[in-house]
């Protein structure tokens, strides 16, 4: 894809998104504090929010959620009415940018992906009590989640990564219609999202699945049968399998072909509240079987 047409997908998409959240307005029980930086630059690329009840004991757990859009596009704003969907369930939701292709290539998105968790570990305790946070991200945004846990989880993967990397761990993910086994795109290293890539840099990228390990957290694996990336969900079912990893696997859309890739984000959609309902009871469940 060129840049050119990245573009037009960024227009496209963005008039799509839009009509899907036409009528929606910010519940009245979740307070809000926005455009909080994430890094010293400060700049649009590094600012995230935050949402939580007006009504909590100070006891709801965090969750981070990462914005998908194939690495080019999005931003915490078009998630924004997800993301107080989320906080009206009892989560404190921090909802953050970061930086896109082509302006930014990788490592950028993933490292930013690090700050925002950074970010959140400093100041969660100005939000929330709990102990408890996890991570939440859907299609681009479910590769990041996954690619931080992942290098979080492993200290071998991420001792070889040449940039800024963290290793807190949440307590549990969601990752909804995702691409995980980067090493099936074919011409992976013609991609603007890693053109450029230093070749053992592109090859940790190519091959980060296989550094999954029994470390990775407790997973939710969202997709939808209407959704032409839902054959690259089974890579990381298979994987999460082999390593022993709790897991959940649901798969949606079955009685509604207007459900496919990211039709969580739809808040109209009964599947999109039957599956945001299940992921966060997942959550819930973790605490109660943690304590």
């Amino acid at each position: 894809m060129t840049v050119e047409e990245l573009e037009k997908s960024r227009i496209a998409w963005r008039e799509s998104d839009k009509k899907r959240d036409e009528g929606l307005t910010e519940p009245s029980c979740v307070a809000s504090a926005r455009d909080l930086a994430y890094d010293a630059e400060g700049d649009t690329a590094h600012l995230l929010d935050v949402y939580w009840r007006k009504d909590t004991n100070d006891d709801d757990p965090l969750l981070v959620n990462i914005h998908g859009g194939g690495w080019f596009y999005g931003d915490k704003e078009l998630y924004r009415f997800y993301s107080m969907h989320l906080a009206e369930m009892g989560f404190v939701v921090i909802n953050a940018n970061y930086r896109l292709v082509p302006e930014h290539r990788y490592p950028c998105a993933i490292e930013d992906v690090c700050r925002i968790v950074r970010w959140a570990m400093e100041h969660r305790q100005q939000y929330t009590k709990s102990p408890h946070w996890f991570m939440v991200g859907d299609s681009a945004g479910a590769q990041l989640v996954s690619q931080y846990c992942i290098l979080a989880a492993n200290r071998t993967y991420r001792e070889q990564l040449a940039f800024e990397t963290y290793d807190a761990l949440p307590d549990g993910v969601a990752l909804n219609c995702g691409l995980y086994d980067m090493g099936c795109l074919e011409n992976l290293h013609k991609n603007l999202y890693v053109a450029g890539t230093e070749p053992q840099q592109l090859q940790l990228f190519q091959d980060v699945l296989q550094y999954i390990n029994q470390d990775f957290p407790p997973t939710y694996l969202m997709d939808s049968v209407n959704d032409g990336l839902q054959p690259h969900t089974l890579p990381m079912k298979k994987r999460l399998e082999m390593c022993g990893v709790p897991f959940v696997y649901a798969s949606y859309g079955e009685d509604n072909p207007a459900d496919g890739h990211v039709f969580h984000l739809n808040l109209y959609s009964k599947n999109g509240e039957r599956c945001n309902q299940a992921e966060m009871a997942f959550f819930r469940h973790l605490i109660e079987q943690g304590g």
